[in-house]
């Protein structure tokens, strides 16, 4: 891939630009970044993908300069680690958990982060500034971030950011990294001692929501430093022990013996990455977001269902990424002493893609009795599995192509 440049698009307040950043940085794969704005969507973008989203990854061939562009950040890193052979996890226990926890966190857990951007006064300036655009005078730049924060930070409610959840989101937060903090005690990364998809996907949810922005930084680096030392462990940045760059080295004399990088090194926990094992804190960081994320994929798998019925027997449908008021569902939130809150959101239909990736990748049929035992352990096997039988029963598949999320009817075999 020597003839091949990468070009991100994306914003460092961008969490699922954070995300692809890290994983393209400590995969030491060059890239370089553009910032994203009007004339960008307008002229790289939009002609080229389906959606007016970031981050987005130009691939341009240094000999003819043709390009293409990847949108998704899953894509993006399914693709960098297909072409450049990147490894990935062993064991289907640990694939499937790394595949579901990164869907949970891009899906579901961003609500969280959210949480902390909207409604704070004190950094209202900053986000204005930081939405809009800074080759412009100041004044204008802000008056631009104003009318943009208008536009996405009005739709969180829609997905069930509202005043009677937002106790409940900081409370479950809360829980989220004090567990962390304890499972980080024994493991450098979620999953063990790798890094691995998981890793990245928490990483750009806490650098560019919680550790960019002014109002959370403070409360997170103080609270819990030891999350703020993985974050940076992630990034690459970190002085402390796991960083990249830092060794530990044995003299002899005026002789070195070793030097050996500090990155994978255990720290008294099991070498769970050699026996397909999910260590006991991931599995229940798990438990805690699985326990409400399934009432969301749950009805928003019916509703893409039901969405499909009404096409008029078409065997393809363009699907849009969030459906009608009418399709409006009611989920659940667990605060800090277990009490559950409800609360109605849209339909967002991109989970069900991710539904869809998960079954072709590291739920497949020849691995499900593996996997299952560890939702067992999770807790929620019968939701989860009661959601995959709904969704394959329904004789739909979606996938994510150039024309944006595409259900197709698949073919009964049965009746060749």
């Amino acid at each position: 891939m020597s003839n091949t440049q990468y070009i991100l698009i994306g914003a460092d307040q961008s969490m699922f630009t954070q995300k692809v950043r890290a994983y393209l940085r400590n995969n030491a794969i060059p890239f370089q970044d553009i910032a994203s704005d009007v004339k960008i969507f307008k002229t790289v973008v939009l002609p080229n993908a389906p959606y007016p989203l970031i981050p987005n990854l130009m691939v341009v061939s240094q000999d003819t300069k043709k390009f293409q562009v990847i949108q998704d950040s899953k894509v993006i890193m399914d693709y960098i680690q297909k072409m450049h052979g990147l490894p990935e996890s062993v064991g289907a226990k640990r694939q499937f958990a790394d595949t579901l926890f990164e869907m949970v966190l891009d899906d579901f857990f961003f609500l969280h982060i959210l949480n902390w951007r909207w409604g704070r006064p004190s950094q209202q300036k900053y986000l204005e500034y930081t939405f809009g655009d800074s080759s412009q005078p100041f004044e204008v730049a802000c008056n631009t971030g104003a009318r943009v924060l208008n536009l996405v930070g009005g739709r969180t409610s829609t997905l069930g950011l509202t005043e009677k959840t937002m106790p409940v989101f900081n409370e479950q937060l809360s829980v989220f990294l004090d567990m962390l903090t304890q499972h980080l005690e024994t493991y450098q990364f979620l999953l063990g001692n790798e890094l691995t998809r998981a890793d990245y996907s928490l990483y750009g949810h806490l650098a560019a929501g919680l550790l960019r922005d002014p109002a959370p930084y403070e409360w997170l680096t103080s609270t819990y430093p030891v999350v703020h030392a993985y974050v940076q462990r992630v990034a690459g940045l970190s002085v402390q022990w796991g960083s990249k760059d830092v060794v530990q080295v044995e003299i002899k004399g005026d002789t070195l013996v070793s030097c050996n990088t500090t990155m994978g090194i255990n720290r008294g926990g099991a070498d769970v990455e050699k026996t397909d094992t999910v260590p006991e804190g991931s599995t229940k960081l798990t438990a805690l977001v699985m326990r409400d994320y399934i009432t969301v994929l749950g009805p928003s798998v019916q509703a893409t269902i039901e969405f499909l019925k009404r096409q008029e027997g078409k065997g393809e449908v363009v699907v849009p990424r969030g459906l009608k008021p009418e399709f409006t569902f009611e989920f659940t939130l667990h605060g800090k002493d277990g009490k559950a809150v409800k609360e109605m959101r849209a339909v967002t239909t991109h989970c069900v893609y991710m539904l869809q990736r998960l079954l072709d990748t590291t739920y497949r049929p020849q691995v499900r009795a593996e996997v299952d035992r560890w939702m067992g352990e999770v807790g929620c096997l019968k939701e989860w599995k009661d959601v995959v039988a709904t969704w394959e029963g329904s004789g739909w598949r979606m996938d994510l192509t150039r024309q944006g999320t595409v259900a197709t009817k698949k073919v009964d075999s049965s009746r060749l």
